[in-house]
């Protein structure tokens, strides 16, 4: 969101193949950095301040914690491009990789399969967005 206004879906296909959620939530929250860096850099060539950090959030509980945590160690060699990616802009202070459970979380608005009355509060606030969100009546 920029300005209270979506300016991206990105979905694609990873070029690397993983057998686990670890390394491929690395993969994809690599990605999103890269977005992020070029996102900024192109508001900055059209003179739009940068202030303050961005924003990430994660369902995967071990990869936020784990890209936030300055001693923390890899265990796979193949995740590390993308570990150090996410975690030198985390220590950077760029933006801030946040955990958010699955049930609040919007991206998974269109991966799963969903009843109306369990989406409609997440729905609602970013279809109807004015003032703050979190003074949304239920």
């Amino acid at each position: 969101m920029l300005n209270g206004t979506p300016i991206d879906f990105f979905s694609r296909e990873q070029s690397t193949v993983e057998t686990a959620t670890y390394g491929s939530e690395f993969v994809a929250t690599q990605t999103c950095v890269k977005q992020i860096m070029d996102l900024q850099q192109t508001l900055r060539y059209l003179g739009v301040p940068i202030k303050g950090q961005s924003y990430i959030f994660g369902d995967n509980e071990c990869v936020v914690n784990s890209s936030s945590r300055r001693e923390a160690k890899l265990h796979k060699r193949h995740v590390a491009l993308s570990f150090h990616r996410v975690r030198e802009a985390v220590a950077s202070n760029m933006l801030s990789f946040i955990y958010i459970d699955g049930v609040l979380n919007p991206a998974d608005i269109l991966s799963k399969h969903w009843g109306h009355q369990q989406i409609w509060p997440l729905l609602r606030t970013l279809m109807f967005w004015s003032g703050d969100t979190a003074d949304q009546e239920e």
